[in-house]
């Protein structure tokens, strides 16, 4: 019993406390010393326990094994301060193919313009394709292979991530961040001969503050905008690697996988819109507590919409474990709505690999999925992932 209780406590204070990181930190312009590139990875697999049920037929779901999803990134130091990242999914549920999510150079330092050092002690300069820095959910979520930062399985209901060619500037000191950008709105502009000439625009204003050595806390506030006459505008159906809950809530008789299940959102396409999200994040110890507050309007295809997205999740971290739940609501202005709970886990076996469970609820009010009106589904999904 006493060997039992160490190999418990060693389990339990096995890795250091995980810090939640939003920004990357300033990259260390004195630690270059010559070009380096450096290949890292990410792997994930689930094993999936779902039921569902409408007022439809709905396809059979079985308990197994998801396709097992990769990541290879690259990252290389160019110059003191000068950073070039790229993400590649080699293995994703929407594409068979391996393919670039994109890439961006982020620039802390200009060693090409000496008179800018007292300026760029505070400015981060990041172009490239990328996902805009709107709101911190996405900090929170996972990416194909890459779900060490996301303490679920799933990512949030309305889950705002593209990646799209833009440019972005992000002041801080002292804890205070401020940030503006611009991109075009939907990666691949020309499509359809449409090369267009109206640009989206984002912001961010934040404050993060460490108060002592036990509390931790972050308020944030963004905004995403989309002018009137653009082609179409792509947010919170951008990430083409697929939704983690696989075909639930699919009609028997549909064709082909609906790649984005258990997800509900505006969808793409807005010719005009203003979305806002506002977000909280407090660590006191080992309990992380983080808030959303998103509200959207926008036209799309002549109809106005206007969806609201709440969210808190609360962590306990004990050394290498952690515990929590998520309470996740998207509701519509036609009275249409979705409800989610999350209960879990995780431990990291070690700093790179991590093995968590996840029991999951969600029920649909009204015609929130296609031309399904109401349903729900539940049950348990295991995901083992390892990232370096």
């Amino acid at each position: 019993m006493k060997n039992l209780s160490f190999l418990v406590i060693a389990l339990l204070l096995s890795v250091p406390a995980f810090s939640q990181q939003f920004e990357k930190e300033k990259i260390n312009a004195e630690e270059f010393k010559n070009v380096k590139v450096t290949v890292g990875g990410d792997f994930a697999i689930q094993l999936q326990s779902l039921d569902h049920e409408a007022d439809v037929e709905l396809i059979d779901l079985k308990n197994n094994f998801n396709l097992p999803t990769a990541n290879l990134n690259i990252t290389a130091d160019l110059a003191p301060g000068i950073q070039l990242f790229i993400n590649n999914y080699m293995s994703s549920r929407h594409h068979n193919e391996a393919w670039v999510e994109g890439g961006y150079l982020v620039i802390d330092n200009m060693p090409f313009l000496p008179a800018a050092d007292n300026v760029m002690k505070y400015l981060t300069i990041k172009a490239g394709v990328m996902m805009p820095n709107y709101g911190d959910a996405h900090f929170f979520r996972s990416n194909n292979a890459d779900v060490l930062n996301n303490p679920f399985v799933g990512n949030w209901i309305m889950d705002a991530y593209t990646t799209n060619p833009g440019l972005e500037v992000m002041f801080r000191s002292n804890g205070f961040l401020a940030l503006v950008g611009t991109n075009n709105g939907r990666l691949n502009y020309g499509r359809g001969n449409d090369i267009g000439e109206d640009l989206v625009f984002n912001w961010k204003l934040g404050y993060d503050t460490q108060v002592n050595d036990d509390l931790r806390l972050r308020a944030s506030l963004s905004g995403y905008h989309v002018g009137e006459g653009h082609s179409g505008s792509y947010l919170w159906d951008g990430d083409r690697a697929g939704a983690r809950y696989y075909n639930v809530m699919q009609k028997a008789d549909a064709e082909g996988d609906n790649f984005r299940s258990g997800r509900w959102s505006p969808g793409s396409g807005q010719s005009e819109m203003n979305s806002y999200m506002a977000n909280i994040f407090a660590q006191f110890h080992g309990l992380e507590v983080f808030g959303i507050y998103e509200s959207m309007k926008g036209v799309r295809r002549d109809a106005d919409q206007h969806f609201t997205q709440t969210a808190l999740q609360a962590l306990y971290r004990l050394g290498s474990f952690y515990v929590g739940t998520r309470l996740n609501k998207v509701s519509n202005n036609d009275g249409s709505s979705v409800n989610r709970t999350n209960i879990g886990g995780g431990w990291y076996m070690v700093e790179n690999v991590l093995v968590k469970l996840d029991y999951v609820t969600q029920k649909y009010d009204g015609p929130a999925h296609g031309d399904i009106d109401g349903g729900k589904f539940n049950g348990l999904v295991f995901e083992a992932a390892i990232s370096f």
